[in-house]
C-alpha cells in the first residue's frame, strides 16, 4: 500500500494531528507522579509517536529492502505501525505490534482496520513474552518502547533475525544511560554496521546485521 493511498493518508495526517496537540500539553498536566512505563499516566494515554519524516523513511527502508517480516516493539496508538504495516502490504510480508497497554493496543488496531490494515498482528503484553514466539527470519525490527529494554529485546530476538537484518531504533541519544548497553551492542563492528540518523525529533540507530 502506498502512503499516498487517500483512506491511509488521511488516517495519518488526523493520528500526526492529534498527537501534536497532545504534546503542546505540559509533560506535568498529563503525568500522575510515576515513571515506570507499567503505571505511568503519560505513557498510557501519550502518542509518544514517531514524526513524519521518520515515518516515511521506514515506509521506504522496508520497501527498498523488500523486508518481509517486520516486528516493533512500542506500537503506542499505532502511528508506526500505519507506515511499517502499509510498507509490509507493498512487499507481501508480515507486521506485528506489540503494545503494554491495552488501550493503546486496541485503538492500534482499530485504526489499522480503518485504514484497510487489519491483517496487522498487535499484541497486548510486556513485548518479552508476547514476542517471545516469534519464528524468523525477521528483516527488520524497530525499536519504540521502554529504552530500557532495547537491549532486552534485542537479545531475545537475536536468534530470529535474518542474515543482514535491519535493527531501527527510536530516541537515540548518547547521554542516555538506560540505551548504553543497547549502544554497546550495535557498535560491535563484527556484529552490525551501525550508523545514528538524524531527524527532526530526534535521533534513531540504524544497524544492519554483520
Amino acid at each position: 500500500m502506498r502512503l499516498t493511498d487517500p483512506r491511509l493518508a488521511a488516517i495519518l495526517e488526523r493520528e500526526h494531528a492529534a498527537a501534536a496537540a497532545q504534546r503542546a500539553v505540559p509533560h506535568a498536566a498529563r503525568e500522575a507522579g510515576r515513571t515506570d512505563f507499567r503505571v505511568s499516566d503519560r505513557q498510557r494515554t501519550s502518542y509518544l509517536s514517531i514524526g513524519r519524516d521518520q515515518g516515511r523513511w521506514l515506509h521506504g527502508l522496508v520497501r527498498a529492502t523488500g523486508a518481509r517480516t517486520i516486528v516493533e516493539f512500542g506500537t503506542s496508538f499505532g502511528i508506526s505501525a500505519l507506515y511499517l504495516a502499509s510498507a509490509a502490504r507493498a512487499t507481501g510480508g508480515t507486521f506485528t505490534g506489540t503494545e503494554y497497554h491495552a488501550e493503546k493496543a486496541e485503538s492500534a488496531r482499530a485504526t489499522l482496520a480503518e485504514a484497510g490494515l487489519a491483517e496487522a498482528d498487535i499484541r497486548h503484553g510486556d513485548a518479552r513474552e508476547t514476542l517471545a514466539d516469534l519464528s524468523g527470519p525477521i528483516d527488520l525490527l524497530f525499536l519504540d518502547g521502554a529504552k530500557d529494554l532495547y537491549r532486552p529485546m534485542l537479545d531475545l530476538l537475536a536468534p530470529g533475525l535474518a542474515d543482514h537484518a535491519v535493527v531501527v531504533a527510536d530516541n537515540i541519544a548518547p547521554d542516555r544511560p538506560e540505551i548504553a548497553n543497547f549502544l554497546a551492542a550495535i557498535n560491535v563492528p563484527e556484529e552490525w554496521t551501525t550508523s545514528i540518523l538524524e531527524f527532526e525529533k530526534g535521533g534513531m540507530s540504524f544497524s544492519v546485521r554483520a
